[in-house]
């Protein structure tokens, strides 16, 4: 299980890392008598763990996988189902002998369900590992909140949002009447990601304003800027981008003054995504190189290599693009990065006309489409139908593309099928199937800022970094 155990140690680690720079004393993680931070806080409280409608999230999963005829996934999710309401009924304590049987028969009836999936699947990892840690006596360890944000992760990785919420509001509740202060305000950065990415704006803010509150109270300016960004990223998701550049920008200064080097990087990642926005697209690619040398972990650093790989295709700096691609495609990223990494330079190869380049990159994303997400697998046909077409195969790039409707369709990948079905009927009326991107000035590519960071590019490559 290196998947569930990688995660679990991530989580351990989140829970107990200092600010970078802090050299103050270690407050007591209540603060005892002056704040106390709660699970309802952040998540609305829930009925008793009869109420069936409770983790309805799984229970839609369930539904849809099955009318696709897709019975392990299916099973999964009833798995996920049966798991989260052992964790409430664990929650909610077994205060005599008849409720501390039943509780056993429980756990005894979720371990006979848990045992019938299949072992090898990363899913069924991690719903065993947070059985190991419900005790039939309904004691509760501290393990199980590691097992369980371990898999609120592991589900953000999926791209299923609401249930990584639903998991993450059982790990909040399973701290009892207070969370000490340090882990309420990882708990809040998590919930307010998961919310912002799901547009739930003013959830969002909330999370994020209470994730402030707890680093102000220990002075933990780490959190109190990482909230701030968040609420950028709020900000621009609601379209407010002049406000959003303001924030991110008064966020770096702050973290420029405090080298707090990790959030600096963070902050001009998110300023990048604003300006690209804003049409500064030159701007952006500096910001992103910018954030990919500030970073200090290595696969965060990847990330944003990606990300200034896609920016420097934008302005036609395909050689740099190029480097940057490959850079993470053979780095020890996580699956979706370098797998994103590949379908990017897969599309770059079809657009320069590439077509050997692009027919090895088909074959190696081909060869892991199993492991994709819904979105990645959607992404995957659409920059393999566009680049059929580029190359004249234009027939079978409407197979791959109807191929990609039927599945976005099927997911509710609303985005995606809108998408897939514009570029359809640009290919059915004979036009130019890609979709139109701003204008570039002429040389854009050339300018001394843009070879600054194409040449900073290769020395990391050849460096072996």
């Amino acid at each position: 299980m290196p998947g569930y155990a990688r995660r679990c140690r991530k989580v351990r680690g989140l829970a107990g890392r200092r600010p970078e720079g802090d050299t103050s004393s270690t407050p007591d993680p209540h603060l005892e008598g002056q704040h106390l931070f709660t699970s309802e806080q952040l998540f609305d409280e829930v009925g008793s763990s009869a109420d069936v409608l409770r983790h309805a999230p799984f229970l839609e999963r369930a539904r849809v996988e099955r009318d696709l005829d897709r019975e392990v996934s299916a099973r999964l999710a009833l798995a996920a189902y049966v798991t989260a309401r052992l964790v409430d009924r664990l929650n909610e304590g077994a205060p005599d002998d008849e409720s501390r049987e039943a509780f056993a028969w429980q756990v005894d009836a979720v371990r006979r369900h848990l045992s019938d999936l299949p072992a090898e699947l990363p899913e069924t990892a991690h719903l065993v590992g947070i059985l190991e840690q419900v005790p039939p006596t309904g004691q509760a360890r501290t393990g199980l909140r590691l097992g369980l944000t371990a898999y609120a992760y592991f589900l953000e990785h999926e791209a299923r949002l609401a249930e990584a919420l639903d998991v993450l509001g059982l790990a909040a509740r399973s701290h009892g009447r207070a969370i000490p202060v340090g882990e309420f305000a990882a708990l809040a950065l998590f919930a307010a990601r998961l919310r912002r990415l799901q547009a739930q704006w003013a959830a969002a803010n909330a999370s994020y304003a209470a994730a402030e509150e707890a680093g102000q109270v220990t002075g933990d300016m780490v959190t109190v800027l990482r909230s701030r960004i968040g609420r950028g990223g709020v900000l621009r998701g609601q379209g407010n981008l002049p406000a959003c550049r303001s924030l991110t920008e008064s966020v770096l200064r702050s973290a420029e003054e405090l080298n707090l080097r990790e959030v600096q990087a963070m902050a001009c990642a998110d300023l990048a995504a604003v300006l690209e926005l804003q049409g500064l697209l030159t701007e952006s690619v500096q910001a992103k190189y910018r954030a990919f040398r500030l970073c200090d972990d290595e696969i965060q650093r990847m990330r944003y290599l990606g990300d200034l790989g896609i920016g420097l295709a934008q302005i036609g700096a395909f050689s740099a693009a190029r480097t940057a691609y490959e850079i993470v495609i053979g780095s020890q990223a996580s699956f979706l990065v370098r797998t994103n990494a590949i379908l990017e330079l897969m599309e770059l190869e079809s657009g320069v006309d590439n077509r050997v380049a692009f027919e090895r990159l088909r074959a190696e994303a081909e060869s892991v489409r199993e492991r994709m997400t819904p979105s990645m697998t959607a992404d995957y046909l659409y920059k393999l139908g566009i680049g059929l077409a580029r190359f004249g195969k234009v027939a079978r790039a409407r197979e791959v593309l109807n191929d990609a409707l039927r599945l976005t369709e099927a997911t509710g990948l609303n985005a995606w099928y809108f998408r897939i079905e514009r570029t359809l009927q640009s290919l059915q009326s004979g036009t130019d199937a890609r979709e139109p991107n701003p204008p570039v000035s002429a040389g854009l590519s050339e300018l001394p800022a843009v070879q600054e960071v194409a040449l900073g590019l290769r020395e990391y490559a050849l460096s072996g970094a």
